[in-house]
């Protein structure tokens, strides 16, 4: 009843000095750290039809876990679903905003599809449409759902299936990287045949009969490892132990073990990083996701499945954000998912713990970890950086340590991914007048595929700076621009996607509030939902 583990945090040599900033947080459960931030899961802005859904669908797979374990409280239960009505909440001046459930709707086509920025769309999305359709089916429990719209989405899904069982590729999949493959078809048809299975479709309706032909016949020569691993979670959830075994089998031989860890990985090879932290591809955790979610759905547990699934636990766990959240917004949704279920299945009323954390100079705390509060998340922060953390844990009980580091760094020069150029131009610069500044950007992808997943744009604003309204609706009309978002002091500009080829965009600023000393700030280019694939650069207002 004693166990420890070593914590090593350490800086990068180009650190901004007096930037790094650490702490540890403790708790005993591990859904305890996204219950606390469920408005805040991942650091991205969600305009569209899908990011939206990652302010939804996880809390949706807290209250489950809540429910099941016997731990959903009135209070907790009461805030959850208004994140679920309100989607985002404002912690300092307790306003709702962002209605999520009303949102969606806003993406919904009149036919009950969905698809990403909605009518805007030249076509709708098969795989949102699921996605939403079981989002929704799952949170009709706890808020009003109106039953038509998961129903319109359910007759399109079935207009949209194709004669041998699966279903059409309508709108973008959502990793390009499985775009074009020979398992296209067939990954689309294993998450919509899990979506409709989670929503409680008849295994022998016409519908599902007709999905699992189509995916039986394909089932033995799929290559893609991301596909395994979603039709090994569909066939677990339609009970066909036999094949789902098969496909975990072929999945056991491609893990990657290593310290207690298990993962996997569908890259084949990596470009070469400069980041200090190893960045994980917000697929590879999706892919693991699905895995767990495959062994915890099995017809037959054994003893040996739950060290497979402990060992991707670890492994999951240590990808978390300081929030509780992943990468991206699907891998979130599936890795709690997958971890949410696991906590229910590992779930105990009893047990306790005493926790220590100490470094090998001064800093020592101790946490009390019970059963009674295993919801609750201790923070306390490490005031010794760099330096190595011994956490020592005594009792019987799940202890669940994280420690955050943050700091500043140089912008970087290089990039491997993106390429992005910024040139500005500033007129009217006489004292007597306000600035006018040019902001002329050229952008393209330079990365390993074809083409680029959707590209988000962040314009930082220098202060005192506002984007040109005139310019905003220049930048809307362009074909590659589906939406642009403006906040206190950034703009978000949504690309469809990039390819080698140069895109240029003018942004027009101008000054309201002249600001002396007027530091440069950064424009950052990355890939939604491969976020580790981005480019920075620096731009600034100075007159001649």
């Amino acid at each position: 009843n004693t166990a420890e583990e070593l914590m090593l945090i350490h800086l990068p040599d180009n650190v901004v000095k007096r930037s790094a900033s650490a702490s540890v947080s403790i708790s005993s459960d591990l859904m305890g750290l996204a219950l606390q931030n469920l408005d805040r899961l991942v650091q991205m802005p969600h305009g569209c039809g899908e990011q939206n859904m990652v302010l939804f669908t996880p809390i949706v797979y807290v209250l489950q876990y809540l429910e099941k374990t016997r731990q959903l409280t009135p209070a907790i239960k009461e805030r959850a679903t208004g994140f679920l009505h309100n989607g985002k909440y404002n912690r300092s001046t307790n306003v709702s905003y962002v209605q999520c459930y009303q949102t969606q709707l806003l993406y919904r086509h009149r036919d009950g599809s969905y698809s990403v920025f909605g009518q805007r769309d030249g076509e709708e999305n098969t795989w949102l449409t699921a996605f939403v359709a079981k989002s929704f089916g799952h949170a009709k429990k706890y808020i009003y759902i109106d039953d038509k719209n998961i129903q319109d989405a359910l007759r399109w899904l079935e207009q949209s299936q194709l004669p041998n069982g699966c279903f059409a590729t309508k709108g973008s999949l959502f990793h390009s990287s499985l775009k074009g493959s020979v398992d296209d078809e067939i990954s689309l048809g294993a998450y919509v045949a899990a979506a409709l299975l989670e929503l409680g479709q008849p295994l022998k309706g016409k519908l599902m009969q007709t999905t699992f032909n189509c995916l039986q016949y394909a089932v033995h020569n799929v290559t893609n490892t991301c596909t395994e691993a979603v039709l090994a979670y569909a066939f677990a959830l339609a009970g066909d132990y036999q094949t789902t075994q098969e496909l975990l089998y072929k999945l056991e031989e491609q893990a990657i073990e290593s310290g207690g860890q298990i993962h996997w990985s569908p890259k084949t090879s990596s470009p070469a990083s400069t980041d200090f932290w190893h960045s994980t591809q917000s697929l590879d955790i999706e892919l693991i996701a699905y895995v767990l979610l495959a062994y915890l759905s099995k017809p037959r547990l054994r003893a040996r499945d739950m060290t497979t699934a402990a060992g991707i636990v670890v492994w999951l766990t240590q990808q978390q954000n300081a929030y509780g959240g992943f990468a991206s917004t699907h891998d979130t949704v599936v890795a709690l998912q997958a971890l949410a279920k696991y906590a229910a299945r590992m779930f105990s009323t009893s047990g306790q713990a005493l926790v220590k954390v100490k470094s090998q100079r001064d800093f020592g705390k101790t946490f009390q970890v019970t059963c009674q509060k295993r919801l609750l998340v201790q923070h306390a922060e490490l005031t010794e950086i760099p330096e190595q953390f011994l956490v020592q844990v005594q009792g019987r009980s799940c202890v669940f340590a994280q420690t955050v580091l943050r700091y500043h760094e140089p912008t970087p020069q290089t990039t491997v991914t993106f390429s992005l150029r910024v040139n500005t131009e500033l007129a009217n610069c006489s004292q007597a007048n306000m600035h006018v500044l040019t902001v002329r950007i050229l952008a393209s992808y330079t990365g390993s595929r074809i083409t680029s997943n959707m590209v988000i744009m962040e314009v930082s604003l220098l202060s005192g700076f506002v984007l040109d309204s005139g310019s905003r609706m220049l930048l809307e009309r362009k074909t590659i621009i589906k939406k642009v978002e403006v906040e206190a002091d950034v703009v978000y500009i949504y690309l469809d996607k990039l390819s080698d080829e140069s895109q240029s965009f003018i942004l027009q600023l101008e000054q309201i509030i002249k600001v002396k000393n007027l530091k440069p700030t950064v424009i950052k280019i990355y890939d939604y939902y491969q976020p580790e694939e981005q480019a920075l650069a620096v731009y600034s207002a100075v007159c001649s």
